[in-house]
């Protein structure tokens, strides 16, 4: 096996705003903090999507301005570098946590026994934990 096979996983799928920005989804925040969502699949990003934005529009609760589902794309990739690239992105955008394949139900009353650290996410994906 040669390095560069060592550096890729089963791919992980996120939501990029349509400018490129990691927005928020407007899902109640858990605990008080917006994590970052992980999907092991691109089906169940796109459920995950239709299920808590509508088609035409919602306000945006920090701005007031309303989008749609169409103002988000899933992105994802296999690679471990840019998958660690994407968490530090994240954190910078400030995302406070990770999840991977949150539930369709509501998010808040799950406490934050679900979500990760930056560095229990970035752990996760250099070992292939984050899979487990």
């Amino acid at each position: 096996m040669t390095q560069q096979d060592g550096r890729r996983r089963p791919p992980l799928y996120w939501f990029q705003h349509e400018r490129g920005e990691y927005t928020p989804l407007p899902f109640t925040p858990l605990s008080g903090a917006r994590p970052f969502c992980f999907f092991r699949s691109r089906e169940y990003a796109r459920e995950f999507l239709y299920h808590w934005v509508p088609e035409k529009s919602i306000e945006k609760p920090w701005t007031s301005r309303g989008m749609s589902r169409s103002d988000w794309i899933i992105d994802g990739d296999d690679d471990v570098d840019r998958l660690l690239a994407v968490c530090d992105e994240a954190a910078r955008e400030g995302y406070e946590g990770f999840l991977i394949d949150p539930p369709l139900t509501a998010l808040r009353g799950l406490g934050t026994a679900l979500t990760r650290s930056l560095v229990d996410m970035k752990g996760g994906i250099e070992d292939g934990a984050a899979w487990s």
